[in-house]
């Protein structure tokens, strides 16, 4: 993981949930595919990097398909433009040269627990 570790480290901020466990106003996040702002295919929306404190999503996790194996990447939440639930696209300002290289093990982040789901209902900070 490179430079970008410490983001991802295990240190109670941020967690991993699923796609099939997000659902937004649009429908669930499962299934949608994340398309660049010429809509190239960048891959699959596989779940969200979530701070519960802030009750914040701080990034996407997205897998991309290849020949011999799958690889993720995170992508920040800031880069999305839209969702189009017509195509089942998430559209990002953003062009594939532009995504990151790095890949991402989701199993390095803890996932998303009962004592998250507790600390996004009752916290009283909200960014």
């Amino acid at each position: 993981m490179g430079n970008e570790r410490h983001i991802f480290d295990d240190d109670g901020g941020l967690c991993y949930l699923e796609a099939d466990n997000v659902q937004l106003p649009a429908g669930k996040l499962a299934g949608l595919q994340l398309c660049s702002r010429d809509d190239r295919s960048l891959g699959d929306v596989e779940g969200v990097l979530i701070e519960p404190a802030t009750r914040r999503v701080r990034y996407f996790v997205v897998k991309r398909s290849g020949w011999l194996r799958d690889s993720r990447y995170v992508l920040p939440i800031e880069n999305i433009a839209h969702i189009d639930r017509e195509r089942n696209i998430l559209q990002v300002e953003a062009t594939a040269d532009d995504l990151p290289d790095q890949q991402f093990d989701p199993a390095a982040v803890r996932r998303f627990s009962d004592d998250d789901l507790l600390t996004v209902m009752f916290s009283s900070t909200a960014a």
